[in-house]
C-alpha cells in the first residue's frame, strides 16, 4: 500500500523539526495517518503534530547454524520475511498526534506508556483494550482443566480463552467479574467529572482539595485502616486450598489485606488483563490458516521474530510474544515481569566452568545433569529457531557449550552447540545454533571450529551427528573446505594419506573424501586416488 505524507502543508515547519521523518520510510506502519478526506474536513486548520515517536532499528535476519535435522547460521539467511528488530536499552517514549481537540487517541503498542497522563490512560484501558474479535464465535478454549470458557476477568466478554482472564483460576465468578466492571465503569465516570472540575482551577498556584477529593481521602484513609488479622484459621484455609488445588489456582489473597486494597488489586488484574487480551487478538487472526505459536521473542536489547513452533508450556506457547532473561533464560510473559526480574536477578553470565576467552568472547561448558533447568531452556529457545529439533527436556546425557560476548553488563549469549557425553560413534556435535541477531559474522564457523578443537584435545576423530541435513551439511562443508585447501597449501610433499590429514585435522575420513569429491579435486587414475593440486 503506498505511503502518503503525514503532514498538511499548514503543518510543514513543525514536521519538519520531529524527527519521524527517518524513521517513516523504513514503518509503513504510522501513529496517525493523514488522508486527503480527513485533510478536506479539517478545512485548512492548523495541526498539532508532535515528534512521532523513536523507532525501532530494523536488522536483517540472518540464518541459523544447525546439524542433523537443524539448519546451520551461514545458510538460512535467505529468508528475507523474517526480521530482527533491535532495541535500545533505554526506554523510548511514545508520543500520540492529535488530529483535533476534540478527537483523543491513544495508540496501544503492547506497553503502557509511563508518560500517559491518567486521562489518556483511563482512554487506552476503556478503548484500546477492547478486542475486536468476537468471543463467543472464536474456537478457542480456556485450557485450564474443569473451566467451561464462561465468563472473564474484566467483565468485559461472556467467554475467555486464556489463563490470565480465567475467573475460576483466579478464585471468582463470572457474576462477580461483571459486577467489579460495572463498578470500574462508574469508577471512571465520577473521576472523569472530578477532573473536568480541576480544569477551571488550572491557573491556581497552590491547587486546595475539593469537597469530593476530601470525601474520597478520608474514606480511602479510613478503609486502609481496617487491616484483618491474620489468624491461624485464615493460614489453615489457604493452606487446604494449596493442597486441593496446587498450580491449577492463583494462592488466596483474602484476609490478608484491607478490603479496599483488596479490590484495588483486582481492578489492576482486570485492566492488565484487558491489555494482555487486546494484544492476543492482534496474534490470533479469525482465520482456519492461522498458526497459533510464539510469533515473536525478547530478549536482552533485541526483538526477534522467530520462525518455529517450540513446546513451551501452554500458557506461554499461546502468546504471541515471551520475554527471556539473557542470562538465565527464563521465559516470562510481560514486559513488566521481565524488567523486575532483571532488578533481581544475580547471573551475568551462564552456569558451568569457563574454558575459554579471547578478546570479548568465552566459551562456557555446562553440565545438563548439574544445571537442568538452563538447559531445557536453551533447548527451548533453540527449537524457536530449528525446525526438526527434538531434544527438550532429556539434557541430562549431553553437555552444552555456550559462547558468549562479553561487556561491562555481563557475558550475552551468542550461540551454542551440544555434544553426548560418551557418543559411541564418536560424535562431537549433536545441536548447533547461532542466534539470529548474531549470524554472518563468522560466529557459526568459529562454534564448529571450537568442536573440533575439543576432539583434537580428546585425541579423537570428531564428526556432527547423522543424519544432516541439507543446509548443515552446506554449513558443515564450507568449514571442511577452508580446513583441507588450508592444509594443502601447507603441504609439501608428493604422496598424501587421508588417514593422516584426519588425524591432523580431527575431521572424519569419510568427510573428507566427500568434500575432495565435491570440490572435484579426488580423482581415481591407474588404481591410485589422486588429490589435484596446483603447483
Amino acid at each position: 500500500m503506498p505511503r502518503r505524507k503525514r503532514q498538511a502543508e499548514s503543518a510543514s515547519e513543525e514536521s519538519d523539526n520531529s524527527n519521524g521523518n527517518d524513521s517513516d520510510e523504513e514503518h509503513p506502519e504510522q501513529t496517525t495517518r493523514m488522508t486527503r478526506r480527513s485533510a478536506a474536513s479539517n478545512n485548512g486548520q492548523q495541526l498539532d503534530i508532535l515528534p512521532s515517536p523513536k523507532r525501532r532499528r530494523i536488522i536483517k535476519e540472518p540464518v541459523v547454524s544447525g546439524s542433523d535435522s537443524e539448519e546451520t547460521a551461514e545458510n538460512q539467511g535467505n529468508k528475507g520475511s523474517d526480521k530482527t528488530k533491535h532495541l535500545s536499552r533505554g526506554k523510548a517514549k511514545h508520543s500520540t498526534k492529535k488530529p483535533s481537540a476534540d478527537a483523543k487517541s491513544v495508540q496501544f503498542n503492547g506497553e503502557v506508556e509511563e508518560d500517559l497522563d491518567e486521562e489518556n490512560l483511563m482512554g487506552l484501558t476503556e478503548r484500546r483494550a477492547t478486542p475486536k474479535t468476537n468471543y463467543d464465535e472464536t474456537s478457542a478454549h480456556c485450557p485450564l482443566p474443569g473451566c467451561d470458557s464462561k465468563g472473564h476477568l474484566s467483565g468485559r466478554h461472556e467467554s475467555h480463552r486464556t489463563l490470565t482472564s480465567c475467573p475460576l483460576f483466579h478464585n471468582t465468578s463470572a457474576e462477580e467479574c461483571k459486577n467489579r466492571f460495572e463498578n470500574r465503569t462508574k469508577n471512571t465516570e465520577d473521576r472523569k467529572k472530578v477532573l473536568a472540575e480541576l480544569k477551571d482551577r488550572r491557573g491556581l498556584r497552590h491547587l486546595v482539595l475539593s469537597d469530593s477529593q476530601k470525601a474520597k481521602l478520608e474514606k480511602v484513609t479510613k478503609a486502609r485502616s481496617k487491616k484483618p488479622e491474620i489468624t491461624e484459621k485464615v493460614r489453615e484455609e489457604h493452606r487446604q486450598h494449596k493442597q486441593k488445588h496446587g498450580n491449577t489456582r492463583q494462592p488466596l489473597i483474602t484476609g490478608l489485606t484491607s478490603d479496599y486494597d483488596y479490590e484495588l488489586f483486582r481492578e489492576a488484574q482486570a485492566r492488565a488483563c484487558e491489555l494482555l487480551e487486546h494484544q492476543m487478538t492482534q496474534h490470533f487472526a479469525k482465520t482456519d490458516l492461522q498458526e497459533y505459536r510464539i510469533k515473536k521473542l525478547e530478549i536482552g536489547c533485541f526483538e526477534i521474530n522467530t520462525w518455529y513452533s517450540s513446546p513451551y508450556p501452554e500458557e506461554y506457547a499461546r502468546l504471541p510474544k515471551i520475554y527471556l532473561c539473557e542470562f538465565c533464560l527464563k521465559y516470562m510473559r510481560t514486559a513488566t515481569i521481565l524488567r523486575r526480574h532483571m532488578a533481581k536477578c544475580l547471573w551475568r553470565h551462564p552456569p558451568g566452568d569457563e574454558i575459554y576467552r579471547k578478546g570479548n568472547i568465552s566459551f562456557f561448558e555446562v553440565d545438563g545433569k548439574k544445571n537442568k533447568v538452563y538447559c531445557q531452556n536453551l533447548c527451548l529457545l533453540a527449537k524457536l529457531f530449528l525446525d526438526h529439533k527434538t531434544l527438550y527436556f532429556d539434557v541430562e546425557p549431553f553437555l552444552f557449550y555456550v559462547m558468549t560476548e562479553n561487556d561491562t553488563n555481563g557475558c550475552h549469549i551468542v550461540g551454542y552447540f551440544s555434544k553426548e557425553k560418551n557418543s559411541f560413534l564418536n560424535y562431537n556435535v549433536s545441536c548447533i545454533l547461532t542466534l539470529p541477531q548474531y549470524m554472518r559474522q563468522g560466529f557459526g564457523k568459529m562454534l564448529i571450529d571450537f568442536s573440533y578443537l575439543l576432539s583434537k584435545e580428546e585425541d579423537k576423530i570428531g564428526s556432527p551427528e547423522r543424519p544432516l541435513s541439507d543446509l548443515g551439511l552446506l554449513s558443515y562443508r564450507s568449514y571442511w573446505k577452508d580446513v583441507l585447501l588450508d592444509y594443502l597449501h601447507k603441504y609439501k610433499g608428493q604422496e598424501i594419506c587421508i588417514k593422516d590429514v584426519s588425524q591432523e585435522t580431527a575431521i572424519n575420513a569419510n568427510d573428507i573424501v566427500s568434500t575432495l569429491q565435491a570440490l572435484g579435486m579426488l580423482k581415481y587414475w591407474k588404481g591410485k586416488h589422486l588429490v589435484l593440486k596446483k603447483q
